[in-house]
């Protein structure tokens, strides 16, 4: 193949990934939501309801995220709130001693030694008794209706539905527009996904719900529990949706450095799960078309990127139009050095710090592929840091 070849090739699967499989998602979505009649699905009697959560050292905010749960609208004999101490070594377990026993609907379990969030989730799951189980993070606060809405999206052939989370962090320093806008762009990705196809690629952790008896045995050492539990629902021929209404909040880290380690943590755990399930998750073609096309393509666009900076390297001296390309590469890769020297100044621009996160982002990527392929062997990793809730959202929490 020759070095034009490669190039064409790499930039049709950059553009496939980031633009025209959007597109298509989208427009097929779109079509697909204007087909759709209202009230085709008659409402049921409610099913009982597990919430399950593994916390660790969550003392900060275990409090305000109880209040949220158990200020639910769910009728409160349908539910059950099980939490486990991941060997926490804060105020998390007196906290929540207290909590257990001012509420019946609470159970909490306190593991004397550290094992990581999935060993946790799977003994919670294990005593479980809801018909269906809502997986949740500490730093995630529910509104009245969450529970209810999400719940309510479950049709016969739904085995997962996902919560719509929204930013609780209204700063404009460090990362956090950045973030804040590439999560809604990925929130409405994997909602129009769940529209086409039925096949939204992963849940996001904070808060989504499954089915039990889907819910997997999660190997201990596994860092995207999520993702696991996402895949495991899409082979076994069940849908996995987004459901726009069934709203949660969550604040956002504006550290780079922290929001990196997250990146790397999400990459290496994404990479650990390409290797358990494959590029081609399913048998349903739909199912593992989006899949490649979402997140196999876009976990590898660091070396695609590395491949198309070096072609047009050796193709620059060809004509105009490749050193040109080659040029802003080199254009962007300064921009982003010149972010990182404004920052330690305590400036910012915000185009500047965009194309940071972009170059940031792949290069956790890169480093969460090497910790895959090197073995994972504790799925233990500590959270980022969590902003104290201040009593200013409680309304929006519990309206």
């Amino acid at each position: 193949m020759t070095a034009d070849n490669v190039l064409l090739t790499v930039t049709l699967l950059l553009a496939w990934s980031y633009i025209l499989y959007p597109a298509l998602v989208f427009t097929i979505a779109s079509i697909r939501k204007k087909r759709k009649t209202q009230n085709d699905k008659p409402p049921g009697p409610l099913p009982p309801v597990s919430v399950i959560m593994s916390v660790h050292n969550e003392a900060t905010v275990i409090a305000g995220k109880m209040q949220s749960l158990t200020a639910t609208d769910y009728p409160a004999e349908l539910i059950e709130f099980l939490v486990g101490s991941d060997a926490s070594t804060d105020a998390t377990d007196s906290i929540m001693r207290e909590q257990a026993a001012k509420d019946r609907r609470i159970s909490y379990f306190e593991f004397s030694v550290r094992r990581g969030k999935a060993a946790v989730l799977n003994n919670l799951a294990s005593e479980a008794k809801g018909a269906f189980l809502i997986i949740t993070d500490a730093n995630v606060m529910f509104t009245r209706e969450t529970i209810r809405i999400l719940i309510s999206g479950f049709s016969e052939t739904t085995g997962l539905c996902d919560a719509t989370v929204v930013s609780s962090s209204v700063s404009l320093t460090g990362i956090t527009m950045q973030e804040n806008l590439y999560s809604r762009f990925e929130t409405s990705l994997k909602r129009a996904e769940g529209r086409a196809w039925g096949a939204m690629t992963g849940p996001y952790g904070g808060c989504y719900a499954v089915r039990r008896e889907l819910f997997p045995v999660i190997p201990d050492n596994t860092l995207v529990d999520d993702l696991y539990t996402g895949l495991t629902v899409l082979r076994k021929r069940y849908q996995s949706l987004n459901i726009p209404d069934a709203k949660v909040m969550e604040d956002t880290e504006p550290d780079m450095a922290a929001q990196f380690r997250r990146r790397v943590r999400i990459a290496a755990g994404s990479f650990q799960n390409l290797f358990r399930f494959g590029p081609f998750p399913s048998v349903k073609i739909k199912v593992s078309f989006a899949f490649f096309s979402h997140k196999v393509i876009r976990w590898f666009t660091p070396l695609l990127l590395v491949i198309f900076f070096m072609t047009t390297v050796i193709l620059s001296g060809r004509s105009v139009f490749y050193f040109f390309l080659l040029s802003v590469q080199l254009i962007f890769i300064i921009l982003s050095a010149l972010d990182l020297v404004l920052n330690s100044y305590g400036r910012r621009t915000k185009f500047l710090r965009y194309v940071t996160q972009f170059l940031m982002m792949n290069a956790a990527l890169t480093t969460g592929f090497v910790k895959a392929v090197r073995g994972i062997k504790y799925g233990i990793w500590e959270p980022t840091k969590r902003i104290r809730n201040d009593g200013k959202n409680k309304a929006e929490y519990y309206r």
